[in-house]
């Protein structure tokens, strides 16, 4: 007869939980909580204090400091709303974090926020870091602003690096309309050996003037 595993009691995670969140839950506690070196503790905290007043200036100054992606993941969860333009700045710092998380929610963040990114673009686009430049084309082109088309047509008019200017044909790729057809051959004429830009420009004429016929 062959010997039984003997099974472990298997622990009740939600008395667990609440062991550690034994502490008043006062909102100065909840701030405090942030500070923890128990991630479950953090993002009990971050759940216990979203809405409160306030509670979006603790979470952007608690960002570029957290290495859990869980509690990171639950801290842009409660930034989604209300995002106000005070708030902007902090986010948009967040683009040139060395954390791919922080970058990928501050973009995320961006693209719910259309208006907010709207009034922020300019300031993006003259960014000196091109991968910053980049960035913001991928926002423009996952937001549905009415001035995303024309956002573009200025990165590919006026910026100088390729991998900026490629990006966005890119986009006008797929949003393109018929007012884009009248920049192409500025665009085409700045960067006249550069075969992947030639060949989106070839691919967005083709795709402009065929949705017309």
């Amino acid at each position: 007869m062959g010997l039984k595993k003997k099974v472990e009691p298997v622990a009740n995670i939600s008395e667990d939980f609440e062991e550690k969140r034994e502490h008043p839950r006062t909102t100065e506690q909840l701030v405090s909580d942030l500070n923890s070196d128990d991630c479950d503790v953090r993002r009990w905290a971050v759940r216990d204090l979203s809405g409160q007043k306030d509670a979006h200036d603790v979470f952007l100054s608690r960002l570029p400091h957290e290495d859990d992606p869980t509690v990171i993941e639950a801290l842009f969860s409660a930034l989604e709303h209300d995002i106000s333009e005070s708030h902007a700045s902090q986010v948009l710092t967040m683009l040139k974090s060395e954390h791919v998380q922080l970058r990928n929610g501050a973009i995320e963040l961006m693209q719910q926020n259309p208006d907010i990114f709207a009034a922020n673009v300019n300031m993006l686009m003259h960014d000196d870091d091109p991968d910053t430049r980049i960035f913001c084309v991928d926002i423009i082109g996952a937001v549905a602003h009415i001035e995303a088309v024309n956002w573009l047509h200025q990165f590919a008019l006026n910026d100088d690096n390729e991998n900026v200017v490629g990006t966005a044909l890119d986009k006008l790729a797929e949003i393109a309309d018929v007012s884009t057809l009248e920049i192409l051959q500025t665009v085409e004429s700045r960067f006249p050996n550069h075969s992947y830009i030639q060949f989106v420009i070839s691919l967005i004429r083709n795709q402009v003037r065929g949705g017309d016929e």
